[in-house]
């Protein structure tokens, strides 16, 4: 079976590296208030002096991280295995339909739980919670299948 949807392999690797970098990029932003120099949005004047959003002094090196992480992200879950036959594909839609379930739970509980901004915070992060759950689940199943392999082999 053909899945035109997943790259080649090396990418996993690659993708691993532009998660690694950008979350560390994310973790200042968010600790450090750390701004990239040159990242800033510039506006002449905004049509309405009253208004509550200012862009006359933006950076956008917190968007540049989300960007990042998520491209990282989706290089490594959208890899093919080295080996991609069809058992790994049920495994992948297993895994997808596991990260789904357990996202939603998630975003059900939060929403009960945080209110106001904080809410509006656990959202932007919850983007990411299908891709990690889907990588985890994912990798726990393949290690637990070449386990099953290598103990038949015995």
């Amino acid at each position: 079976m053909k899945n035109s949807l997943l790259i080649p392999n090396k990418f996993k690797v690659i993708g691993w590296v532009i998660f690694l970098v950008f979350c560390i990029l994310g973790f200042f932003c968010l600790t450090k208030e750390f701004r990239i120099p040159g990242f800033q949005i510039y506006s002449l004047k905004n049509i309405n002096e009253n208004s509550p959003i200012n862009f006359a002094d933006y950076n956008l090196t917190n968007e540049f991280a989300i960007l990042g992480i998520t491209i990282g992200l989706l290089m490594i879950i959208f890899s093919k295995e080295r080996i991609d036959d069809e058992y790994i594909a049920v495994l992948r839609l297993k895994s997808l339909q596991w990260a789904v379930l357990v996202s939603y739970v998630i975003l059900l509980a939060i929403n009960f739980c945080f209110y106001g901004l904080s809410f509006l915070m656990i959202l932007v992060y919850n983007i990411w919670t299908i891709p990690i759950v889907f990588l985890a689940k994912f990798n726990y199943s393949l290690q637990r299948l070449k386990k099953e392999r290598f103990s038949d082999e015995k």
